[in-house]
């Protein structure tokens, strides 16, 4: 599974609510790629994917 498509099922499971708005497209390959999207839709929206990628990387530090 992509990091897009981690992030997204991630987004989906915590903030339901806000699932279309933090949604990215599936084939992007890098964490600051969804970062700088997400980001220029708002600096709340930024901040929201920022904490779930740090969530994603920290799950894979657990797991390593």
């Amino acid at each position: 599974m992509s990091i897009a498509q981690r992030y997204n099922a991630e987004a989906a499971r915590l903030l339901p609510h806000m699932a279309d708005s933090l949604a990215v497209e599936p084939t992007l390959t890098t964490a600051n790629e969804i970062d700088e999207i997400v980001f220029r839709r708002s600096e709340f929206l930024g901040g929201m994917a920022c904490a779930i990628l740090a969530m994603i990387e920290q799950q894979d530090g657990d797991t390593a």
